[in-house]
């Protein structure tokens, strides 16, 4: 875990993947994301602030996919596709999406 100091001197988490995207992107886009992905804007913006995993996305393999193909469909110049192994702690561990990955 990454951590910086504000000028309060308190520990902030660096942003994850899924975070940096949804401050990005529209509310619009935001809202589309959710639908493509087949969840809620709720579901992803609590997963994007990452309050109960320390600042990791922590996303299931089956949204961490289902987040990856919605943001394949929605890349635009500046909002970055989202690969599922920087969603998902067992997607990043898979060795056959690292081998899909080559």
């Amino acid at each position: 875990m990454t951590f910086r100091k504000n000028i309060l001197t308190k520990p902030t988490i660096e942003p994850n993947a899924l975070r940096v995207w949804m401050t990005a992107a529209t509310p619009k886009e935001r809202k589309r994301l959710a639908a493509l992905a087949k969840t809620t804007l709720g579901n992803l913006q609590q997963l994007a602030g990452a309050y109960r995993t320390e600042g990791r996305a922590n996303l299931d393999s089956d949204l961490a996919r289902r987040v990856e193909v919605a943001t394949n469909k929605m890349h635009r110049e500046g909002l970055p596709v989202l690969g599922r192994e920087a969603l998902s702690p067992a997607c990043a561990k898979c060795e056959f999406a690292k081998a899909c990955r080559k």
